[in-house]
């Protein structure tokens, strides 16, 4: 039976490269409304200007109502859809898809809507939705794939740094007094998404170059002598320290393929400027 995959502007990628719906978000500054993904109305270089120059971002969910539009499209047309959330961890997204997708399958009996909470974001995310597209090519049945995305979405390593803590104080990750302190002694701060989809605080370096020299270290730990990977590299607006940091990959592990990807404002809303994050896969089937 055919399906169509369905994910959302939170899996930053390389969107026209890949053969599924992207669902866009919308993000809010200045008490204007801006749409970012697929046919949106906001850059990603607008937006890292506009935080810089002080602007205050805030993001919302795709509405169950959003949720119809795009799903009900692919039912009414004889497609079944598998739809790769979001983390539940951090937004209601994925409860949201679940109530369109009670909805809709009792309006449209003979087709299907399977839900799967990546638990995942931004480059992690994008992982997870690059290699089910492949698999979708290469023939894989729809109940095997959200499987086979549930089976894998927590062994994908990913881990991130982000250079402004006020954005994270704002948005209650950390609070007044350790930002301040932080930025003052040039404290980053590096953290990953665990098992529950959740934030979760790893270690604090002092210096921009050490905690992105961290992140290599990450991965040259957990590779070990698996070969053959795919590393993604995303950034808050700061391509100098990806490319830094594929370097350090390069030069190490000269056979390793890197994509780099902006991070994007849905994500950038919460990390600020100058988010650094790696996601990849060491020898666990993937590719």
């Amino acid at each position: 039976m055919s399906y169509q995959i369905v994910t959302d502007a939170t899996a930053d990628m390389d969107y026209s490269l890949l053969d599924a719906h992207v669902i866009p978000m919308k993000v809010y500054m200045n008490q204007k409304e801006f749409l970012y993904g697929p046919d949106g109305n906001i850059s990603v270089k607008t937006f890292y200007e506009a935080l810089r120059e002080g602007t205050i971002a805030t993001t919302s969910q795709i509405t169950p109502f959003e949720f119809n539009y795009v799903f009900e499209k692919y039912m009414a047309g004889g497609k079944d859809v598998l739809y790769l959330a979001f983390s539940s961890g951090m937004s209601g997204t994925y409860q949201n898809a679940l109530l369109s997708a009670i909805e809709l399958m009792k309006e449209y009996p003979q087709r299907r809507i399977i839900c799967v909470d990546t638990l995942s974001a931004s480059v992690k995310e994008g992982y997870l939705v690059y290699e089910a597209v492949k698999r979708k090519k290469e023939g894989m049945k729809i109940d095997d794939l959200a499987n086979w995305v549930m089976g894998k979405r927590v062994k994908i390593h990913n881990r991130f740094i982000v250079d402004d803590l006020e954005t994270l104080k704002r948005g209650g990750r950390i609070s007044k007094v350790t930002a301040l302190t932080g930025m003052a002694l040039q404290i980053k701060p590096i953290l990953e998404i665990n098992e529950e989809g959740n934030l979760k605080l790893i270690r604090k370096y002092r210096g921009r170059k050490n905690s992105i020299r961290a992140l290599f270290y990450y991965y040259q730990e957990k590779k070990g002598k698996h070969q053959g990977d795919t590393v993604r590299v995303g950034h808050g607006d700061c391509i100098d320290d990806a490319i830094m940091l594929s370097g350090y990959i390069h030069e190490k592990f000269p056979n390793t393929s890197i994509i780099i990807t902006p991070v994007g404002p849905v994500i950038g809303a919460h990390t600020g400027p100058g988010m650094l994050s790696i996601a990849f896969n060491c020898g666990l089937g993937y590719v």
